[in-house]
């Protein structure tokens, strides 16, 4: 998969590699760094799990996320927070139009098998049907980390919309070809990603790939939009400036 990089200086790109379909990924993005994720064809569905890669019992909070921005969609401006209230990554752009999912969390061997039926190892040997749980456990597997490490994902290209007060259904909109997610980490992250079917998605099982691209951005500004972007987002910035004081 090639995919021109869109504004986007290309000298300061550190690392281009593609994620293959059903295929686990994991890196360390330092601090003030970017990662820009794209989908190709805009088929791509890809969980992520993170973590500061400093101390990493602290890591992603979906919940807290959701509670402190008063809002579970996610978008460019708004900011994903640990446990503590740090700041982990900033949302810098989303071609998206939203599509990032906080609700439906991870799939696993059981939902696999579920969603598109018969895949084990026996059957069809390497093109087995992977999970998100397995290929998480054996990232984390590198870092010293296991099961109980294993956390509510972010899944990215794919929407969960709520109807009728409560009831959870996987949006049918995806994403225009080559559009993309930027995030910018805001301490040292762990991230380890899964590029396999949303939990809720079903049919055959053929996840497409997934280009990752890590570069050297300019130095965060007190103007910056991520920062500004709420007053809860201000104070998160502050927490991170005083964690690393």
């Amino acid at each position: 998969m090639i995919t021109k990089h869109k504004n986007l200086n290309t000298d300061a790109i550190l690392l281009d590699e593609v994620i293959p379909g059903g295929a686990k990924w994991s890196k360390i993005i330092k601090k003030g760094q970017k990662v820009r994720i794209t989908t190709e064809d805009g088929l791509g569905s890809l969980s992520m799990m993170f973590y500061n890669a400093d101390n990493t019992a602290e890591r992603f909070n979906s919940a807290d996320t959701a509670k402190i921005q008063w809002n579970a969609f996610l978008g460019k401006g708004k900011v994903m927070y640990s446990e503590l209230g740090h700041i982990l990554f900033s949302i810098t752009e989303d071609t998206t139009d939203g599509m990032l999912d906080t609700i439906a969390g991870m799939n696993n061997p059981r939902i696999i098998k579920k969603n598109f039926g018969e895949g084990s190892f026996n059957d069809i040997h390497n093109r087995y049907y992977k999970s998100d749980r397995e290929n998480f456990l054996i990232e984390l597997g590198k870092y010293g980390m296991g099961k109980r490490d294993i956390i509510p994902c972010l899944n990215l290209f794919s929407k969960v919309d709520v109807k009728e007060g409560s009831k959870l259904v996987l949006s049918s909109k995806r994403p225009k070809p080559e559009s993309y997610v930027e995030l910018r980490a805001e301490m040292n992250i762990l991230l380890v990603a899964s590029n396999t079917p949303h939990a809720m998605q079903s049919g055959e099982y053929n996840p497409s790939p997934v280009q990752v691209t890590i570069y050297n951005a300019p130095a965060v500004t007190n103007d910056d939009f991520c920062m500004n972007f709420t007053p809860e987002a201000k104070r998160g910035f502050e927490n991170n400036n005083r964690y690393f004081a």
